[in-house]
């Protein structure tokens, strides 16, 4: 029995040290069918709107009107999922076959292909003949990856692999330490650098109107941008340094069980994928595969901008998986920007050579762009004013504050007191407890001009006041307040600096 035993207790501990080993790497399942399976709910996504908007947004599309055909096509599919209108969906792959052969640049013939591969089982077609044609296409247009995925659910063969990317954390705290600086990371982009961006809110935006992406390789131009969100940040990019900003349509994810992932450069799906990308109108699905043609998110660009040797990356970065895939893209040593950073703090002491910066400004130095490098101090016995929230929706951001500081706080002796707001623009809360409690740094979420004015109002009222910001940069209001208060005014660093003593000239010496 002895025997019996420490044989069982052997055998458990190789098992267990194969499961480790094999934790970023799991072992793929059977071939994924591109082929009619479990339904995606395309009209879930209108639950989550304002009422009478899905109808105010396709009429505004029945009337859009493009010279370009390969966007009326891509109109017109928008259209027949937004409708339900299956005549007008199966219409737009009539004329997309029709359009094809006239399609010089390869990722426009791609495009369309991909519709067609996508979609043909909807429409009565033969889905394997036109994701053999896909396949051809995307080796045309330089994606060999996608090329073999493509060609592989033309035979049924298709079998992905899934992964994981636990986080690599560490944040040593000296136990004499007095002060912590926020805000000192940064991200230099020198003249010429490639520059992988999300499709949405930069060079497109479905839900706001905006479809003259013409989905052709390029940097794009500044005036070629979107002026709000990510689109903003990136003309300010492109007006401090002469960078290469190239967008990335057409990011394939996988479904397994209920839940749907992006892949990494090598092809193993690891980032999740909300559903309401999945529900997206212009999202092309056939069974469990999907192709994102509005891609949003880290999570949903690591492939391509691996591929594309991008030295730097900028989307949304509002969900753990979304830091999850920026973390991996750090580790790689490409560095990465999320002015939408609800979830900075799941990076909170990250271990990778790329650099993470969430909210922030960008200015000019020289030649090159930087994004960061705002340092601000705080004291740790002073008293931080942290906002906090329970919204929902669009929301649901404004507990970005208390997200970091409760993570930093873990980790960190940080006096903390928390506000509650119940609907956007209640920064006045905030600044108000600050006053009570003599208090002069606050956490804070400025979007719109009723949360800009009172946190303005309280940095003008003395020099000591100092504010750490939260997916505010994408925002033009809040934006502002970093230019208007250099010095005092900062964002959620993942890489916070403890000081054993204060620097002689800090502010937050200042009572």
């Amino acid at each position: 029995m002895r025997r019996s035993s420490l044989w069982n207790a052997v055998l458990l501990a190789v098992a267990l040290a194969l499961a480790v080993a094999c934790a970023r790497r799991v072992p793929p399942p059977p071939p994924v069918a591109a082929a009619p399976a479990e339904a995606v709910c395309f009209a879930c996504f209108w639950d989550h709107q304002e009422p009478g908007f899905k109808d105010e947004l396709a009429a505004f599309y029945e009337k859009y009107a493009t010279p370009d055909p390969l966007i009326r096509a891509d109109v017109r599919y928008l259209l027949g999922r937004v409708l339900g209108d299956r005549e007008r969906l199966c219409g737009a792959l009539h004329d997309l076959e029709a359009l094809r052969e006239q399609l010089e640049d390869p990722r426009r013939r791609l495009l369309a292909d991909e519709t067609l591969a996508f979609t043909a089982g909807e429409c009565g077609g033969d889905a394997s003949h036109w994701f053999g044609q896909a396949a051809a296409s995307a080796r045309g247009a330089g994606e060999a990856w996608k090329g073999s995925v493509y060609e592989a659910a033309a035979g049924g063969t298709f079998r992905p692999a899934f992964g994981e990317t636990p986080i690599r954390r560490r944040l040593d705290v000296p136990a004499d330490a007095v002060a912590v600086v926020l805000g000192e990371s940064a991200i230099v982009v020198a003249p010429q650098e490639r520059v992988a961006v999300q499709v949405e809110r930069t060079v497109r935006d479905w839900l706001s109107y905006q479809m003259t992406f013409d989905m052709v390789r390029k940097p794009e131009a500044r005036d070629a941008l979107l002026t709000y969100h990510e689109g903003a940040r990136l003309r300010d990019l492109l007006a401090a340094v002469d960078a290469r900003v190239e967008a990335l349509p057409g990011t394939i994810a996988v479904r397994r069980g209920g839940t749907w992932y992006a892949p990494d450069e090598e092809g193993v799906f690891r980032f999740e994928v909300l559903p309401d990308k999945i529900q997206y109108p212009t999202t092309r699905i056939a069974g469990d595969l999907a192709l994102l043609l509005d891609t949003h998110g880290i999570s949903s660009l690591v492939q391509s901008a691996v591929g594309r040797e991008a030295a730097l990356v900028v989307g949304c970065g509002d969900h753990p998986a979304k830091m999850q895939a920026a973390y991996h893209l750090a580790r790689r040593g490409t560095d990465v920007y999320f002015p939408c950073d609800r979830f900075v703090s799941e990076v909170i002491g990250y271990e990778a050579p790329g650099v993470l910066v969430g909210s922030a400004p960008i200015r000019k130095e020289g030649e090159r762009a930087v994004i960061g490098g705002v340092p601000v101090t705080f004291r740790l016995d002073e008293t931080i004013v942290v906002e906090n929230a329970d919204l929902r929706g669009r929301f649901q951001y404004y507990d970005a504050p208390a997200r970091y500081f409760r993570a930093l706080g873990a980790l960190a002796p940080l006096k903390l007191e928390w506000v509650s707001i119940e609907a956007p623009g209640q920064s006045a809360r905030v600044v108000q407890r600050a006053r009570d409690l003599d208090a002069t740094a606050i956490a804070v979420r400025v979007q719109t001009r009723e949360d800009y004015e009172p946190v303005r109002d309280w940095l003008v009222e003395r020099a000591a006041n100092r504010a750490v910001l939260f997916h505010t940069a994408p925002y033009s209001d809040g934006y502002r307040l970093f230019s208007e208060f250099p010095g005092r005014t900062t964002f959620g660093d993942p890489r916070p600096r403890f000081l054993r003593s204060l620097p002689e000239t800090s502010a937050a010496r200042v009572e």
